[in-house]
C-alpha cells in the first residue's frame, strides 16, 4: 500500500479521538476509529507527531524527538494486565467533550502510572515485563531520554542551560554517572523508561490492529527540535549552540500567507557540517525510529533540507534573516542508502523555489497538494486536474482553517468590489461534483469539494475529519505563528455515524480509491 495505489484516508490526531476521559489515547476509542475507517472504505489514517507535547500542547516542539507522549497510554489496558486495579480508575473526570484537557489528563495519568510502576517492580509476567529488556536494548535513545526527564524534575526545569551542576548541564559522563547513582534519581530514570515501554507496547498493538483492518498509518516527523530537549542536551555538537548551550541562530520563515511578518520558531538550527561528518547518524536513528512506528512518513518543512531560513535569536532590524543551503542530495542519498524503500512524503507547501521541487523529484518523493491553496495564485484554471499521481492530495492540513471556514471566507470575499477569488469559476468547477439529487446549499458545496479532491489524479487523498464534517473555525487544529489556542480540538463521538461511513465508502469507491 502506498503511492502506487489510489487510496483515501482521514487526518485525525490521537489526542482528538473521542470516548476516553480528558484526551484521546490508544484505548478502545482508537480501535473504534479504526473500525470506522474500515467500514468507510478508508485505507489510511494520518496522525500528528506522537512525541511529548510542549507547554503550548504542540507536538512539533517536544522534549524528545524519539520518545512517545505517555499521555496517550491507555489506563484500561493497565487494569487488564494487572498493573492497576479497577478501583484505581474511579473518580476520573470526563472533561469537555470537544476539547482535550491536557494538563488534567497528564496529572491524572501520572498519578496512576506511578501506581502501575510500583506494581510492575513487585510483579512479573506481564507483556510489559516481557518487552522491557528488548525495548531498552533496541532503543539507545531511551537512556538519555529517561535521564533528561529525571534531571528536569530534579532541577525543576527542562531548560538544561539552567541546571546548577555544570557537569550534568554539559552531559559529562562522569558527572552523570555520579548524579544518577542517587537512589531517588535512579528510580525516576527507571520510571520514565517504564513509561516509554508502555507507550511502545500499546502503540505496536494499535499499529497491528490497523494492519489487520487494512489501514496504513501516516506519520509526521518535525524538521526541528526544541531547544529545551534531550536532543540538544545530549547532542549539542549537532546544533548551532554556543559553549553555554544558548542558540546562536534560530529557525523560522519569512513572511507568508499565514503570517505577513514571518515566523520566529525559536528552535535551534542544525550544524549540518557536523551531521555530515558523523554520517548523519542522529538523523538515521531518528528516521528509523519513526519508520518503525508508521507505514508512510511526512517530512515536515521539506524546504529546510534544501535551504533553511536563519534568524538571530532576538529580532534585529539590521539582520532580518537569510536563506542558507541545506544538506540536500547528500542527506537523502545517505537516508535512502540506509532505508531504500522508505515511504517518505515531502511537505512542500508554501512558496517554493525550483531547487526544492527538483530535490523532491530527484528522489521521486510524493509532494502534497492542498485544495485551499490552489486558487491563491492562479485564476480560472482547474489546478486539481494537474496534480501528480505521485502526490498526497487533501482539502486542508492541521495548519489550515477548516474547509467550511475557508469557504465562508470565499463567500465573504465575493461581496468585495474586487474579490480575491473568482467565485463563479470556483462554483462551476465544484457543482459538477456535488451529489446528484441534493439541494444546492453550503453543506452540499463542501461535499462537492471533497469529491473534487477525491476525483483528482493524486494517488493518496487524505481529509481532515473536520472537513468531512463541515465544522467551523472553532475546530481548527493550529494557527501557525500563534502560540495560544491551538491543538485542543476533539471530535464529538456522535459525529462518527453510519451515514458518514456509508457516504465516504460510496465516494471512495466511485473515484476508484
Amino acid at each position: 500500500m502506498g503511492f502506487k495505489q489510489r487510496i483515501s484516508g482521514v487526518l485525525m490526531p490521537i489526542s482528538a479521538l473521542p470516548g476516553s476521559p480528558l484526551c484521546g489515547d490508544f484505548g478502545s476509542s482508537a480501535k473504534r476509529f479504526v473500525t470506522f475507517l474500515n467500514r468507510a472504505g478508508q485505507k489510511a489514517w494520518q496522525v500528528l507527531p506522537v512525541n511529548p507535547i510542549d507547554e503550548c500542547f504542540s507536538p512539533y516542539a517536544s522534549i524528545s524527538t524519539f520518545a512517545g507522549d505517555p499521555i496517550y497510554i491507555d489506563l484500561e489496558d493497565l487494569v487488564q494486565t494487572g498493573l492497576l486495579q479497577r478501583s484505581d480508575l474511579a473518580g476520573i473526570p470526563q472533561g469537555p467533550q470537544t476539547q482535550s484537557a491536557f494538563y488534567v489528563a497528564r496529572e491524572m495519568k501520572m498519578q496512576r502510572f506511578h501506581k502501575a510502576f510500583a506494581n510492575f517492580r513487585r510483579t512479573s509476567g506481564t507483556k510489559y515485563h516481557d518487552a522491557f529488556d528488548r525495548f531498552v536494548d533496541e532503543s539507545p535513545w531511551v537512556g538519555p531520554h529517561a535521564a533528561f526527564c529525571a534531571l528536569s524534575e530534579k532541577y525543576g526545569t527542562v531548560d538544561w542551560t539552567q541546571w546548577t551542576d555544570e557537569g550534568v548541564k554539559h552531559a559529562d559522563q562522569d558527572a552523570l554517572q555520579r548524579t544518577l547513582a542517587d537512589p531517588e534519581l535512579a528510580t525516576s530514570v527507571a520510571f520514565h523508561t517504564f513509561l516509554q515501554v508502555m507507550f511502545d507496547v500499546q502503540w505496536s498493538e494499535l499499529h497491528e490492529h490497523c494492519r489487520q483492518h487494512g489501514i496504513a498509518l501516516i506519520g509526521d516527523i518535525p524538521i526541528y527540535v526544541s531547544k529545551n530537549s534531550v536532543d540538544t542536551w545530549a547532542n549539542r555538537q549537532l546544533f548551532q549552540l554556543d559553549s553555554a548551550g544558548h542558540m546562536i541562530r534560530i529557525a523560522g520563515v519569512p513572511a507568508d500567507s499565514f503570517n505577513p511578518d514571518g515566523q520566529r520558531w525559536n528552535a535551534p538550527l542544525y550544524d549540518w557540517e557536523a551531521h555530515k561528518a558523523d554520517g548523519y547518524s542522529w538523523w538515521l536513528h531518528r528516521i528509523g525510529n519513526v519508520l518503525r512506528r508508521f507505514d508512510m512518513l511526512r517530512l515536515d518543512h521539506f524546504i529546510g533540507f534544501y535551504n533553511y531560513f536563519s534568524m538571530t535569536p532576538q529580532p534585529d532590524e539590521n539582520d532580518p534573516g537569510s536563506w542558507i543551503p541545506g544538506p540536500a542530495n547528500d542527506f537523502f542519498e545517505t537516508v535512502l542508502k540506509a532505508f531504500p524503500d522508505a515511504p517518505l512524503i515531502a511537505e512542500d507547501l508554501g512558496v517554493m523555489n525550483p531547487g526544492v521541487h527538483q530535490l523532491r523529484d530527484t528522489f521521486e518523493f510524493p509532494g502534497i497538494n492542498v485544495f485551499q491553496f490552489q486558487f491563491d495564485f492562479r485564476i480560472n484554471t482547474d489546478v486539481t486536474a494537474e496534480w501528480k499521481e505521485n502526490s498526497l492530495v487533501c482539502t486542508g492540513t492541521h495548519d489550515t482553517n477548516t474547509l467550511a471556514a475557508w469557504f465562508d471566507e470565499v463567500l465573504e470575499d465575493r461581496k468585495k468590489p474586487e474579490p480575491f477569488w473568482d467565485f463563479t469559476f470556483l462554483f462551476d468547477m465544484i457543482k459538477q461534483f456535488m451529489p446528484q439529487d441534493c439541494p444546492v446549499n453550503r453543506e452540499t458545496v463542501l461535499w462537492g469539494i471533497v469529491r473534487k479532491v477525491m476525483s483528482s489524479p493524486g494517488n493518496v487523498a487524505v481529509f481532515p475529519m473536520q472537513d468531512l464534517l463541515g465544522l467551523p473555525s472553532s475546530a481548527r487544529m493550529n494557527f501557525p505563528g500563534h502560540a495560544d489556542g491551538n491543538w485542543t480540538w476533539r471530535l464529538d463521538a456522535s459525529f462518527l455515524t453510519d451515514e458518514l461511513a456509508d457516504r465516504l465508502k460510496q465516494w471512495t469507491a466511485e473515484f476508484g480509491r
